[in-house]
């Protein structure tokens, strides 16, 4: 009785060690993806950049299924600039 239970409690610590390293890699992971994340929108945001040079950070931003206030503010600056362009050429 005394083998089996010390072969259970064995076997539950290592599924546990198992567990919690899985957990951490993918705690890892997850942290990574959300400071590139907030990287990319930094650079989203800063206007003393040209829009043309940011356009790279926005299309990454994109790709990792980035959406909220950052994508609304291309989308928002774009037809501003394209205001600006048709005020400009009349």
């Amino acid at each position: 009785m005394e083998n089996i239970l010390g072969l259970v409690g064995t076997i539950t610590g290592a599924l546990g060690l198992l567990i919690s390293i899985l957990v951490v890699r993918w705690q890892v992971k997850v942290q990574v993806r959300s400071d590139r994340m907030a990287f990319l929108s930094d650079r989203i945001f800063d206007i003393s950049i040209p829009r043309d040079l940011r356009q790279p950070f926005y299309e990454e931003y994109i790709s990792m299924k980035g959406n909220g206030t950052a994508i609304k503010f291309w989308l928002l600056e774009g037809e501003n600039k394209n205001r600006e362009q048709a005020t400009i050429s009349k």
